[in-house]
């Protein structure tokens, strides 16, 4: 049988919140932490903005490559090959993105700072990471997890990393909560998933952004039908009766990199010309 890689519910309603976000960010330029196959960064460019994307595998760029040819050849989009931690010398953007990137990384509030660091000042960051601790599963063993986050952790860890006006949403429900055990009885029967119990964090975390697991990732061409923006809207529109619940196994934040301070100097050069 014949599959394609078409997104799963949870995955729209997860993209959608997240083009809520950047809309409300206003942002014409980003850097996408983790941009595996590229298909978050194309519904910016799609939007008009331009970006950049990162990722540590190596196949993850030579997918996203492809998928954003038209794009990089237009001077929209460009990819960068590394670690995310290790990224020098990018043009800070008006806004950075990590979508169930941190949870790979063991020390978080540096990979925070670091993602702030390519922000302009005045700039945001959205993070999307797993959510509730509680639901710890099999997924998380073969996927390169550290840890999932709870609400509070994600508001706090943030705020600790000098960032503001943050806003947290729990995203996907009840859709992702639903399909949840569903998920983990698939990833547990396929024998390919199972066997990245044995693999390092680092090896798991490389294959992570770009599985291709039967109902999961790929299905059949004719699913398209009812896996669409069109079919699953009513789910965008029930998932924000929860976004302020502690309920999601997804939690995505909106933060705010504070403006840069004026020294005396520039305030007062800023009233002369007031004056003037």
């Amino acid at each position: 049988m014949r599959l394609v890689k078409i997104a799963p519910p949870g995955t729209f309603c997860h993209q959608e919140a997240i083009m809520e976000m950047v809309k409300a960010s206003k942002a014409k330029t980003f850097i996408e932490l983790g941009c595996g196959d590229a298909s978050l960064s194309s519904k910016l460019c799609a939007m008009g903005l331009s970006g950049i994307g990162v990722d540590m595998s190596a196949d993850a760029i030579e997918i996203a490559g492809r998928e954003m040819k038209n794009y990089i050849d237009a001077g929209k989009y460009k990819l960068v090959f590394g670690d995310a931690l290790a990224l020098k010398d990018l043009e800070p953007a008006d806004l950075a993105l990590s979508i169930m990137v941190m949870e790979h990384v063991e020390d978080d509030e540096s990979f925070l700072k670091q993602m702030k660091s390519l922000v302009k000042a005045g700039g945001h960051l959205i993070v999307a990471v797993p959510g509730r601790r509680d639901c710890w599963s099999f997924e998380d063993d073969t996927v390169g997890h550290y840890r999932r986050y709870d609400r509070s952790d994600m508001e706090n860890i943030l705020k600790k990393c000098g960032l503001n006006e943050v806003c947290t949403w729990s995203v996907g429900v009840p859709t992702v909560n639903l399909l949840w055990q569903l998920t983990n009885f698939m990833l547990k029967r396929n024998a390919h998933e199972s066997g990245k119990i044995n693999l390092s964090k680092e090896q798991q975390t490389a294959s992570s952004g770009i599985r291709e697991i039967p109902f999961k990732t790929v299905f059949p061409p004719l699913f398209k039908i009812i896996l669409n923006r069109v079919s699953l809207s009513p789910l965008f529109f029930a998932q924000r009766f929860f976004y302020k619940s502690n309920l999601g196994l997804i939690i995505m934040s909106l933060a705010k990199k504070p403006a840069e301070k004026q020294s005396k100097q520039q305030v007062l050069v800023a009233v002369g010309k007031e004056r003037s």
